[in-house]
């Protein structure tokens, strides 16, 4: 019997690490316009729509000094429609957040900038003609 991939329906989450949970989810309040969905002893959930980011209270964590040389996951990508690009990049700028980009990689623009805990974010938006690589057989 061959087995196939699970039937995944979407990312429910993604966790990170923080120093503090209050300056963090209202980083992700403030800036991405996320709200605490649930919160636990050392855990909150924060998120809006489809979109959860679970922050976990580490306040010994240390940053980790060369993510270049190391296995960790480099940096989470929020997706928005490509009228909505120019305005999200004025907007991190005018929150004072540096901004990195925007980048153009052929088939998106991409800028990247990081949250209170220094955890990499990036906001990109395809090109109006770029279609997403689709996996073969898939429709």
């Amino acid at each position: 019997m061959t087995m196939t991939a699970p039937d995944l329906v979407g990312l429910d989450h993604y966790a990170v690490n923080v120093a503090d949970l209050q300056r963090a989810a209202d980083w992700y309040e403030n800036i991405l316009g996320f709200h605490v969905l649930q919160k636990w002893n050392t855990t909150w959930m924060v998120g809006r729509g489809n979109i959860k980011v679970g922050l976990f209270l580490r306040p010994n964590a240390k940053p980790q000094p060369d993510i270049d040389n190391t296995v960790l996951i480099q940096h989470i990508a929020f997706l928005v429609d490509g009228d909505k690009f120019a305005r999200v990049h004025q907007f991190l700028n005018e929150k004072g957040i540096e901004t990195e980009g925007p980048d153009d990689s052929g088939i998106a623009f991409s800028i990247f900038f990081k949250d209170a805990d220094g955890h990499s974010l990036e906001v990109t938006a395809y090109h109006p003609a770029a279609e997403p690589l689709r996996q073969p057989g898939r429709a």
